[in-house]
């Protein structure tokens, strides 16, 4: 049984590198739980019925869904069900794996921009688990090398993803100008970000910076930005005792009353009632 609660010390040893594989074999329901690290869930073999905040759907093998940090989700299995799930600590989204706001599906998974649904085929399948079977057993062991294995690993699965989501070798890489803004804009949440400045960070005009957005990440800078802040609200709701005033300040909301407005609307959740329910507390 997953408990509601995980923290970093479920999936990383003490000291060890923030990155790590585990293969589960589930055959009851998992109820809704949330972490403070990144998640990816494979689906090797079986077919489970997974929800999020942002509804529900079936998986079946080959389904790949990522879990961010704050963020919580739940499984329905109706037959028994195998998944292989990738933990990575979030601090190297803006350090060993800043790469990733390279490609546009790996941004989807992995930084906020809502729910992504990416399949790999059998081949890619095939590939991926055997990658993560590899990074589960060096996750295992230590040596000074492990790091540049454990990313190495990682990369070619995130590779995969990437590959899987747009096939096209041109389409998956995030423009120049969309990548500039996203990172400025995770960078510092917190920051009163007009679409004057973003535009300026990218250099292109207001109008193309919409366009752009909404051509590649589906929705507005400033929309995606309250994703963003939503989510970080999130976390820093489940991992830190800070009063909501401080955790809304934090992101970007300085009013607690429009933070928790924003917040809901994300969530379905006040940021009390998400606290109390998914609160991660160290063991």
């Amino acid at each position: 049984m997953i408990p509601e609660r995980r923290t970093r010390a479920d999936v990383f040893a003490p000291g060890a590198y923030p990155v790590s594989a585990a293969r589960l074999t589930l055959e009851q329901d998992v109820p809704a739980h949330g972490h403070d690290f990144c998640e990816l869930a494979v689906v090797v073999d079986g077919a489970v019925g997974h929800r999020t905040r942002h509804g529900a759907r079936e998986l079946v093998a080959g389904d790949v869904v990522a879990v961010r940090p704050g963020a919580w989700h739940e499984y329905r299995v109706s037959t028994r069900v195998e998944v292989v799930n990738v933990y990575v600590g979030p601090e190297l989204l803006a350090a060993d794996l800043d790469w990733v706001l390279d490609y546009r599906a790996l941004t989807e998974l992995l930084l906020g921009t809502g729910e992504a649904e990416l399949r790999l085929d059998p081949d890619g399948l095939g590939r991926v688990v055997g990658w993560l079977d590899q990074l589960a057993e060096r996750a295992r062991r230590t040596g000074a090398l492990g790091p540049v294995q454990l990313r190495g690993l990682l990369g070619c699965v995130l590779a995969e993803c990437a590959a899987a989501r747009h096939p096209g070798e041109d389409e998956g890489v995030l423009a120049r100008d969309v990548r500039a803004v996203v990172r400025a804009m995770a960078a510092d949440p917190a920051r009163a970000w007009t679409v004057g400045e973003l535009a300026g960070i990218a250099a292109v005009s207001v109008s193309h910076l919409h366009h752009r957005f909404a051509d590649q990440l589906g929705m507005s800078p400033l929309r995606w930005l309250t994703r963003h802040r939503a989510e970080q609200m999130a976390l820093r709701l489940v991992g830190t005792d800070d009063p909501v005033s401080r955790v809304g300040a934090a992101v970007g909301w300085p009013d607690p009353n429009y933070a928790a407005r924003r917040f809901r609307a994300e969530f379905a959740l006040s940021p009390t009632s998400y606290r109390a329910r998914f609160t991660v507390t160290a063991r």
